[in-house]
């Protein structure tokens, strides 16, 4: 199961950054937050791998921008991901 999660954060290392539409708002705001599902949702849809969101930890996210989240595959296993954020 180790081996597994090493794979993985292995194949999010490549991946490179995750971007998210949401609607904008008033500048750099957008209208809500992006969430862990949100993330979890858009990992499902770009590489087919179904993660638990109780795994990913994301920072607040409120305005537009470039995050860093932090997936823990495993105990000392942990796979950071950029998550670009942008307005629709």
């Amino acid at each position: 199961v180790k081996e597994e999660a090493q794979q993985l954060a292995l194949i999010f290392d490549t991946v490179g950054a995750f971007k998210v539409k949401h609607k904008g708002g008033k500048g750099k705001l957008i209208f809500g937050s992006v969430t862990d599902q949100d993330l979890v949702d858009i990992i499902k849809a770009q590489l087919q791998r179904d993660v638990d969101k109780r795994i990913v930890s994301l920072p607040d996210i409120r305005e537009i921008g470039e995050y860093v989240a932090e997936l823990k595959l495993y105990p000392n296993v942990t796979a950071r991901v950029r998550v670009i954020v942008y307005a629709n």
